[in-house]
């Protein structure tokens, strides 16, 4: 069977010039006519049709359709790719990351490549200049070894800390119980967050019929939230680290997917990814690499049990504040990392000093 389309239920089949196969499944996502016209373009770009020939390159584009049809869903968008307009697009765009706006982008012109058809302007928008360029093409210095030994060294330290407080919460859970006013401490918070997931302090305190005020009086809340669930921090300690590990570059890990992950033994983990934005590329994990991304999956997989659909397959999941609940993927944006930086001092002005 050739790489093709599945209308019932709506998914991708493919089969690759090395005679492997995969399926993909997009059933049941919130927009039935704009995931089966962006598929029909992706099909149109896997093998032999086009140069995506492997599990992993076409798991980067079904990641990247499924978030696209999910954000212009929640903003209202109900119809087909002909209904699509510029100004929809290029909204998604800038907001987007590169290898995501990059895949949504080759879709989008492989469905007027087999037929399909856009509103004016928009496959000139397609075609055109991409919003995520990189805002500093000239190469940089490379760190030095006193710098990189600093950053390894405090990102080693956090995540390890964090990873000991996250298993001794988890194992304190069976001996703790709902919070009650004379029983008010953080094991039987973490007992009740467990159940609820990492939920806002508004909420917590709903929960429990007490005001917001309260709850804060009381104390204990934010670092029981912060020891079942990764914060974003947190995660970018254990980015970084894991660049530091791998020597994958920071686009490619921000944007990985749990299915980018192979499992070829007890000690050999294959890795897929998009480098430079555009280009495809698969990697076997050193040994560390691979024991970190391991220590990474069990630190977020109860955050990962309460994720919808659409986000629970990225791999880099965390609450973005203790207290104030949303899940972020990936590191953010640069400023993120930069403040991260100077708060551990691993700054280069701190480190140099």
């Amino acid at each position: 069977m050739p790489t093709m389309l599945i209308d019932e239920p709506l998914g991708i089949t493919c089969v690759f010039s090395d005679g492997s196969r995969a399926e993909f499944s997009l059933d049941g996502l919130p927009n039935p006519q704009l995931t089966r016209d962006l598929a029909t373009g992706l099909v149109d770009l896997i093998h032999p049709h086009g140069t995506a020939d492997s599990k992993g390159t076409v798991n980067h584009y079904v990641q990247s359709l499924r978030q696209m049809v999910h954000v212009l869903a929640g903003r209202g968008f109900t119809g087909g790719a002909a209904q699509l307009r510029r100004g929809q697009l290029a909204e998604y765009w800038m907001g987007s990351t590169g290898p995501r706006e990059a895949t949504s982008r080759a879709m989008v012109r492989a469905f007027t490549q087999v037929g399909g058809t856009l509103a004016d302007g928009v496959l000139d928008l397609a075609t055109g200049r991409p919003y995520n360029l990189q805002p500093n093409h000239h190469q940089l210095p490379p760190y030095a070894e006193e710098e990189w030994a600093r950053l390894t060294k405090v990102c080693r330290a956090l995540v390890d800390e964090s990873y000991a407080a996250h298993r001794q919460a988890l194992a304190a859970l069976p001996r703790a119980r709902r919070p009650r006013k004379g029983e008010w401490n953080v094991e039987n918070q973490r007992w009740l967050l467990a159940r609820l997931g990492p939920v806002s302090a508004p909420r917590f305190a709903a929960e429990l019929g007490i005001t917001e005020g309260a709850l804060w009086q009381r104390g204990g809340f934010l670092q029981a939230s912060a020891d079942l669930f990764p914060t974003h921090n947190m995660l970018i300690a254990y980015l970084l680290l894991f660049g530091i590990y791998s020597g994958i570059v920071p686009d490619g890990i921000d944007d990985l997917v749990t299915g980018d992950i192979d499992w070829a033994g007890d000690s050999t983990v294959l890795l897929s990814y998009i480098k430079g934005r555009t280009a495809a590329e698969s990697t076997t994990l050193p040994r560390r690499a691979a024991r970190l991304l391991e220590q990474w999956l069990a630190h977020s997989a109860l955050l990962r049990s309460f994720t919808g659909p659409g986000r629970r397959e990225n791999l880099w999941l965390a609450q973005s504040n203790p207290g104030r609940f949303t899940v972020v993927t990936g590191s953010g944006a640069r400023a993120a990392v930069q403040r991260w930086t100077r708060a551990t001092g691993c700054s280069r002005r701190t480190v140099a000093r």
